[in-house]
């Protein structure tokens, strides 16, 4: 039982690192913005959904996907119009002074939350990539496919996830100081203009592939 646990745990911390994902460049944002309290809530939300993906990997499920045809399609519409959303907020309002961390309470958590966890359940390609992974995993034979290892395997993952962002918060807390409001302003246009782009990039590509059917 030991090792889906530390496979898992590697894998949720090691596919975290890239910071180029949505979730990344918000849970960046916000840490560099002192709010590390949000930043952990939309943090956590998206590890819960990467980690309900892991375990619906594990159980086989993608074999949805090919049933559902649509399910694919439909889900990108929807994620490309939330990261679209959400950049053109970023894109439209101005950077502040940092807050106190006690606004962040109640509300601002379950917002945050909330967030971190839609923006990563609406990209339902993160299930084929961990099917990926787990089928990889298989074939070295490091990890049997035995579905009472799934849940282990899942909850590892998201703690990894986790892990990794706990990580990069206190790297961005070493010197979140010397960052200016205007260059946070700055930053955060410029996040708002990648999501932006990937939100339109994920509509185009939901939309061509519709075509191609």
């Amino acid at each position: 039982m030991l090792l889906p646990l530390l496979i898992g745990f590697a894998f949720g911390f090691l596919g975290s690192m890239p910071v180029a994902g949505p979730i990344s460049l918000l849970v960046l944002h916000l840490g560099l913005a002192h709010d590390s309290r949000r930043a952990m809530y939309v943090a956590v939300g998206g590890a819960l959904a990467e980690g309900l993906y892991a375990l619906m990997a594990f159980w086989g499920l993608s074999a949805v996907l090919t049933r559902y045809p649509m399910v694919l399609p439909a889900s990108r519409m929807l994620g490309s119009g939330l990261l679209m959303a959400l950049g053109l907020v970023m894109l439209l309002t101005p950077a502040r002074e940092a807050a106190p961390q006690a606004q962040s309470r109640g509300k601002g958590r379950k917002r945050s939350f909330t967030l971190g966890f839609l923006v990563t359940a609406v990209n339902p390609t993160l299930i084929v990539t961990w099917t990926a992974a787990v089928a990889g995993l298989h074939a070295t034979g490091l990890l049997a496919m035995d579905r009472a290892q799934a849940l282990p395997f899942a909850a590892a993952a998201c703690c990894g996830i986790i892990a990794w962002f706990l990580t990069l918060l206190a790297l961005v807390r070493r010197w979140q100081d010397r960052v200016s409001v205007q260059a946070l302003g700055r930053f955060k246009r410029s996040m708002g203009a990648v999501l932006v782009a990937v939100g339109g990039w994920m509509a185009l590509r939901a939309v061509l592939n519709a075509f191609h059917r």
